[in-house]
Order: C-alpha cells, then sequence, then structure tokens
C-alpha cells in the first residue's frame, strides 16, 4: 500500500463555463474542484475504483460547508490544497483550501464523507484494513454546519426537478455537487445581481437515482439567507441555505 500523504495539491483554472453572468466562480464549480482533488488524492494512497469494487464499498458525501471569502473570477488559477482526517465516528472530515495567484485564501469547503457498504446500502463504522491509516489523525479546522431551516409548510415551492443525463454521475445518482446549480437555478435573478455567495452548506439524505425526481422547497430565513429543500417520497433527500454577503 502507499505511504499516507497528509496534504495534496492542485491547480485550477477557473474556465469560462465556470462562470455565471458576472464572470464569478460558481459555487457549484467549487464543489467540483474539491471532489475532483478528494478523488486525485485518494488515487494516490491506492483508494481507488479497483479496490472500492474488491471491498464492496464508496465513499459518499454526508454534508459539506463551502465559505468564500473572496469571489473567483473566470480566468483566475486556483491552488487547492487539501487534509484529510482519519474516520471518526464513521465520518472522514476534508478540509479543500483554494488560494489565488497572491497565495491570498479566497475560500474554503469541508467536506463530510463516510464510506458505505454498496450491497448492504449501509454506512460502515469500521473500515476495511486498506482504509486505515491513511489521513491524518486530526485536522483541527472545521467550518460551521448548522443551518437555519424552515418548515417545510411554509416553504414556497419551485417545482419538481429530475435527475437528468447531465446530473448523474458514474454512481448512477445525482452528483453532490449538482444539487447546489439546482439550488441557485431556484433563486431570482435580481439576488445575484445584489450579491455574491458568502456560505452555502449541503446535507444530504438520501440519493436521487438517475431518472427520478423531487420537490424542490425553498424559503427565505434571513435578508440575505435562503433555505432549501428536496423532497422525494415524502421524505426529505437533502437540505441546503445560501448566505449572500
Amino acid at each position: 500500500m502507499s505511504e499516507p500523504i497528509a496534504t495534496y495539491t492542485q491547480q485550477y483554472t477557473v474556465y469560462r463555463h465556470d462562470g455565471d453572468h458576472h464572470g464569478n466562480v460558481k459555487p457549484g464549480a467549487l464543489l467540483r474542484y474539491g471532489q475532483q482533488i478528494a478523488t486525485m488524492h485518494a488515487e494516490a494512497v491506492g483508494l481507488n475504483d479497483a479496490l472500492y469494487a474488491a471491498t464492496h464499498t464508496a465513499y459518499v458525501l454526508a454534508k459539506q460547508a463551502l465559505h468564500i471569502d473572496r469571489t473567483p473570477r473566470v480566468d483566475e488559477v486556483l491552488t487547492a490544497i487539501t487534509q484529510p482526517e482519519r474516520c471518526k465516528r464513521a465520518v472522514n472530515k476534508r478540509i479543500t483550501t483554494f488560494y489565488d495567484a497572491a497565495g491570498n485564501q479566497v475560500a474554503v469547503l469541508d467536506s463530510r464523507w463516510v464510506l458505505i457498504d454498496t450491497e448492504k446500502r449501509l454506512i460502515l463504522r469500521k473500515h476495511p484494513e486498506q482504509f486505515n491509516d491513511q489521513w491524518a489523525p486530526d485536522v483541527p479546522f472545521e467550518l460551521p454546519m448548522k443551518m437555519v431551516k424552515a418548515d417545510p409548510a411554509d416553504c414556497e415551492q419551485m417545482g419538481e426537478c429530475v435527475a437528468t443525463y447531465s446530473r448523474c454521475d458514474m454512481n448512477g445518482h445525482m452528483n453532490n455537487t449538482r444539487y447546489a446549480d439546482i439550488l441557485c437555478d431556484a433563486l431570482p435573478w435580481e439576488v445575484w445581481d445584489q450579491g455574491v455567495v458568502q456560505d452555502l452548506k449541503i446535507y444530504y439524505h438520501r440519493e436521487i437515482p438517475r431518472g427520478e425526481s423531487f420537490t424542490l422547497l425553498r424559503a427565505q430565513t434571513a435578508e440575505k439567507q435562503y433555505y432549501f429543500c428536496g423532497q422525494r417520497e415524502d421524505k426529505s433527500a437533502f437540505e441546503a441555505s445560501i448566505t449572500f454577503a
């Protein structure tokens, strides 16, 4: 097995298709950079598709929080440094920090991963030995994960959303980063003209298989804050909040 690598670094260019109508990076793009560097880091220490297949396991996201200090622009080159923490109470925390060309922190992503048994669809509290001791014993930094919620009865229905081809990944369900795109689409244009995203939080409760749909609910919980809930089969599939600066 490969030696543990405490941190992993990768550069990303904010391509034009990652920017919005103001030239600001879309929140979903930052989540996709974070997902990609997590995958590359895992592969660098031997946690790859072959191992997942052999152990009947897969990493899935339980929740994540994104804080943006300064919104990156299209064509910027960002340096991402990621550092995961060993499993604690069945959860692996991973902190990914984005820096600009001057070395200033522009955003940080706190993602919480769980390893599941793909046959029993259960979260593994005890990981197979191949997964042990790959990450740092402790990563002391974390972002606030608590979100302000609204009662579904007080939310506005924003319509049905479908786990379409472009929203799904190789696991056959809607990719975790695509939720952010759906949330952003559900906000009025004037919201985007009046501010930029400062904080984004998403809790993933139940996966949404390809071709399946959910009802999106939205409520404004503060002057610059919105709560979202995706309901499928009378249960919550996910919850999220977006706070604007």
